[in-house]
């Protein structure tokens, strides 16, 4: 397709969709794996996530300043001949929707240095992540260590060893310095970053040891037998604004004052479809991998479904619906029906009362979905299907059965 000429950086428009996905996929089977960027539509992240899917090296959102085309460009040729698998590793924080990517420009532009980051955003919206982010996006922090602490998991005594170590409280440390040894997070942080998920749960005394040693910039090690600076970046993690956990009382104000330089919101998942696509594609990899099945794939129509859900508890709320389509599907391609059986329609389904049974329910569920498929398309049928991964003959048939208002079917299909 190429020819003998040699190319540094492909950039493809993905409204052109199947057209522009199956490109993407003979471009990167070229030897030299020529790195590929495509334009994308933010409407559309069906077409995207299939594109990313396929090798695709990085996006760019339409519209687009100049700036946004360099970081592309810039990202995609430092990456190179990385396959696609780099889009799904554990870690991967996708910035598709402009929601997160505001998040992650606000956490990139705060001073951390002298006063903390907290980071608030429901469970499972990828305040870890952010907070990861954060730290590999400091050069001065990168090849430090970044360690973890989720102060809701454990108990008082086990937290305060995770947090400081085994030091006893009688163990001869001055008064002026907190006792720490090296089986803490505190210390092992030490040069590097100390995230604490869901600071608001820990207990008061855990609270006040760490707001003493954020205070004092301080701490005696049992292990060195002296008193040594306390060199760690701190970035915290709440469910809601931490002045509420303050009034509260559920959250101490001088570890409040210390530790809250800057809040940044991270958007939950009904902020970020954009994204969705991506990550379900992600939990879907990795839950054939966990279960020890061979891989599989949503077919187009499913994972805009996926993308379309409103995903109440956020990650969790996907990463078990994945599961659970992995467990009971047997056929490679992951169809429509395979998600409705996994998928929660309490949010869908409103209004149809007490008796309402699971078909009024789908029926419901299948009528709003194709409905919003159809507005975004301004009523062509044929553009709507094949978001849907439908035949035209088949979405009519479905407009009949399920009652979608023919006002929002275009005159000139």
């Amino acid at each position: 397709m190429l020819g003998a000429r040699p190319y540094g950086l492909v950039v493809i428009d993905l409204a052109g969709g199947d057209q522009a996905v199956a490109t993407v996929r003979i471009l990167r089977a070229q030897p030299s794996r020529v790195p590929v960027v495509g334009v994308m539509d933010p409407s559309d992240p069906v077409t995207a996530a299939e594109a990313v899917s396929a090798g695709m090296s990085d996006l760019l959102p339409w519209p687009f300043d100049e700036t946004d085309v360099l970081a592309a460009f810039a990202s995609a040729r430092d990456r190179g001949a990385v396959d696609q698998d780099a889009w799904s590793g554990d870690e991967q924080l996708y910035l598709h929707s402009p929601a997160m990517r505001h998040a992650v420009e606000a956490v990139r532009a705060a001073d951390s240095r002298k006063s903390g980051i907290v980071l608030v955003g429901p469970r499972g919206s990828g305040r870890a992540l952010v907070a990861r982010f954060r730290h590999a996006q400091d050069e001065d922090y990168v090849n430090r260590p970044f360690v973890s602490v989720d102060c809701d998991a454990t108990g008082t005594a086990d937290l305060e060893r995770r947090l400081f170590g085994h030091a006893p409280h009688d163990s001869g440390a001055p008064v002026s310095a907190e006792a720490v040894d090296r089986t803490g997070a505190i210390v092992g942080a030490q040069g590097g970053t100390l995230f604490l998920a869901n600071l608001p749960a820990a207990p008061a005394r855990v609270q006040a040891r760490l707001a003493r040693v954020l205070r004092d910039r301080e701490m005696f090690s049992l292990d060195a037998g002296e008193v040594i600076p306390f060199d760690v970046r701190v970035i915290a993690s709440a469910e809601e604004d931490i002045g509420c956990a303050v009034s509260e009382g559920r959250l101490k104000r001088d570890l409040r004052d210390r530790i809250a330089g800057s809040r940044i919101d991270v958007p939950p998942f009904a902020s970020r479809r954009e994204d969705l696509p991506f990550l379900a594609m992600r939990f879907l990899r990795r839950a054939c991998e966990s279960h020890g099945v061979a891989p599989k794939r949503f077919s187009r129509s499913a994972l805009a479904l996926m993308a379309a859900m409103p995903w109440k508890g956020d990650a969790s709320g996907m990463v078990d619906a994945v599961a659970g389509i992995v467990r009971s599907t047997r056929q490679t391609i992951v169809q429509i029906d395979d998600v409705l059986e996994h998928v929660s329609l309490n949010a869908t389904n409103e209004g149809t009362g007490g008796s309402a049974t699971l078909r009024d329910a789908r029926e419901r569920f299948e009528r709003e979905f194709i409905s919003r498929a159809l507005v975004r398309h301004q009523g062509r049928v044929g553009d709507a299907a094949r978001e849907l991964g439908i035949q035209r003959t088949n979405l009519y048939r479905k407009v009949r059965q399920v009652k979608v208002s023919k006002a929002l079917l275009s005159s000139g299909r």
